[in-house]
């Protein structure tokens, strides 16, 4: 398994295909896999590259704190390790957040951005949300957690179609599950996460895609970062969830490579 050594230990990435380099950031659950839907059709045009975040799926033990900055620094040296000078940034939710914080930060390591299904700061819909699953997890348990999650990461209408496999799949859900303690201190990144006085000061081509029927992060998230990073373009898809990249990942590639192709985003790689 190919992992990068960093300070705190061994970060496992994958990579498919060849061309300029496009880093895909996880959420809240930091697996590379859950992207796979969409790396095929990106493959064609892109070496992409995903990663287990530190501590979690393949990457190497952490039992520390998380933060979104931290998560940044991991991408940056997983991006020296493979001698990657600028990519390609696509985030997700919290990795929506590392994105943020890879462009204000790092502006020279980041050719085109994509800030999907994120929140660019502290918002009293997100934080209820965000602490409600915290009390779930704490105190009705990680079989509660686990079969409420997809509440807030599938459409209601995708979760009802779906309800067989979602149940099939909790037995190993529970068992992978990387840990109370970590997934609180996981949470906890992303209510600390605020970068809105940073939005202003990105420079690097931009699109922020939303969904509008996303309950975790709401279509408004999405419209205010586009709204704050000039000359940003906003997509925001008729569905999805938060997760469109499993629930319509042919839609949200074909957003992904309009925008990563286009002659604007390529002179900035």
């Amino acid at each position: 398994m190919p992992k990068i050594a960093l300070d705190w230990g061994g970060l496992h990435y994958d990579e498919a295909g060849s061309g300029d380099p496009l880093l895909l950031v996880s959420g809240l659950n930091g697996l590379a896999a859950p992207w796979q839907p969409v790396i095929p059709g990106l493959a064609g045009r892109f070496r992409v590259i995903t990663h287990d975040h530190r501590g979690l799926g393949r990457s190497d033990g952490w039992d520390g704190p998380y933060s979104v900055d931290q998560i940044a620094d991991d991408v940056i040296g997983l991006m020296d390790g493979l001698g990657i000078g600028r990519a390609h940034i696509v985030g997700h939710s919290l990795g929506g957040a590392v994105a943020q914080a890879l462009a204000a930060d790092h502006p020279g390591r980041v050719g085109g951005l994509v800030i999907y299904a994120s929140w660019p700061g502290k918002d009293a819909f997100f934080d209820r949300t965000m602490l409600m699953r915290q009390d779930v997890l704490l105190h009705q348990g990680i079989e509660a957690f686990l079969r409420t999650g997809p509440l807030g990461i599938y459409p209601p209408r995708w979760v009802r179609d779906n309800d067989a496999g979602l149940t099939a799949a909790l037995p190993a859900a529970i068992a992978a599950f990387a840990g109370v303690d970590k997934m609180m201190a996981r949470m906890k990144a992303c209510l600390d996460h605020e970068r809105r006085a940073a939005l202003p000061g990105i420079a690097a081509p931009t699109l922020v895609i939303g969904t509008r029927d996303d309950v975790a992060t709401p279509a408004y998230c999405s419209a205010e970062i586009a709204a704050a990073i000039p000359g940003a373009e906003l997509v925001v898809l008729p569905y999805g969830g938060h997760n469109a990249h499993q629930v319509v990942p042919e839609e949200l590639q074909e957003q992904l490579l309009a925008f990563l192709t286009s002659a604007a985003v390529a002179a900035a790689i």
